[in-house]
């Protein structure tokens, strides 16, 4: 779970060390689908999908890959 004290203690080893208290706040708020007021590995999964759209394209890409892979095991 990612709280807004964990966030804030880590910040400069994310590299959002820049960051005010209400930024990060902010960030939290905007990722916290069920309003507990933290992260929980599925919420921080969709909100940096959400906020990388190459991410998904890289995802897409690695999936196919992997697809192609698996396919060629078969036809051999």
């Amino acid at each position: 779970m990612i709280t807004f004290d964990s966030l804030k203690k880590n910040s400069t080893l994310l590299g959002l060390g820049d960051l005010s208290d209400d930024d990060l706040r902010c960030m939290l708020r905007e990722g916290d689908i069920d309003g507990d007021g933290g992260l929980n590995q599925m919420e921080f999964c969709v909100l940096m999908f959400r906020l990388s759209p190459n991410l998904m394209a890289q995802s897409e890409f690695l999936l196919e890959e992997a697809s192609e892979q698996e396919f060629d095991k078969f036809r051999r």
